[in-house]
């Protein structure tokens, strides 16, 4: 039986938001004596100079900006990738989780033209996401690839044995690229034309043959024939089940 193991990217992103501003410094605050004479002291915090004259008659003003300038906004976000299955196939997604930083909530925009946290059935190519927030803090648009699982067509392949045995191996009967058919039916019969098995959207886990028979009793050893259909497909072929 054909294993493939399914590798998710997962990523934490910061991305930075500048508010573009030029704003000439200039006194904004005055108090005490003009004529005073001392010692000088310069102090500086952010976005002003603070000057200080010390004598028995102190003279302050202050210099700086006449309004709040943000410098900087910061967007935290995770990022996870998952590739599509196989070539030709659109079952990858991304999905954005964990959003802070300026103030929500958040506008997601994929590159696809898609909005909100979770991107899905996509194919094999390049995207970005760009995230802004009800403050108008814009994240950097983040470029990520979506690759796939196997590098050939999405090709159904059909198994012809199973041995229900409980030993971990061969247990179930598994259809290869069964994800690119998401939407089938399939049935079994045994060799007098009876059919023993019947599943809508077979997907080799929750909705899988393992010998049972419609009633939920288990099927003897013999010779069974499937019937697979799928968005126009038709695969017919033999399984060999083995107690």
């Amino acid at each position: 039986m054909k294993v493939i193991n399914y590798i998710s990217i997962f990523l934490t992103l910061v991305s930075f938001s500048a508010l573009a501003q030029e704003i000439d410094r200039s006194v904004i605050g005055v108090t005490g004596s003009e004529g005073s004479n001392g010692n000088t002291i310069v102090t500086s915090t952010i976005g002003e100079t603070v000057i200080q004259t010390l004598d028995n008659a102190p003279y302050f003003y202050t210099q700086g900006f006449q309004q709040p300038v943000r410098i900087q906004d910061l967007i935290f976000y995770d990022i996870t990738v998952e590739p599509a299955s196989c070539i030709g196939q659109n079952n990858g997604f991304a999905r954005i989780e964990n959003i802070t930083g300026c103030s929500g909530p958040y506008t997601i925009l994929w590159s696809n033209g898609k909005t909100g946290s979770f991107n899905g059935n996509l194919g094999a190519g390049e995207y970005f996401v760009q995230i802004t927030s009800s403050d108008n803090c814009t994240s950097q648009n983040y470029n990520f690839t979506v690759g796939t699982i196997s590098n050939e067509p999405c090709i159904l392949k059909f198994y012809s044995g199973i041995t229900p045995n409980a030993d971990g191996i061969n247990d179930k009967w598994v259809i290869d690229n069964i994800e690119a058919f998401p939407e089938n039916e399939v049935n079994i019969f045994n060799r007098l034309g009876n059919r023993i098995y019947k599943a809508t959207n077979y997907n080799n886990n929750n909705v899988v043959w393992s010998g049972q028979n419609l009633s939920g009793g288990n099927s003897p050893s013999d010779t069974y024939f499937f019937v697979f259909e799928a968005s126009g497909v038709i695969e017919k072929g033999w399984i060999e089940l083995t107690r």
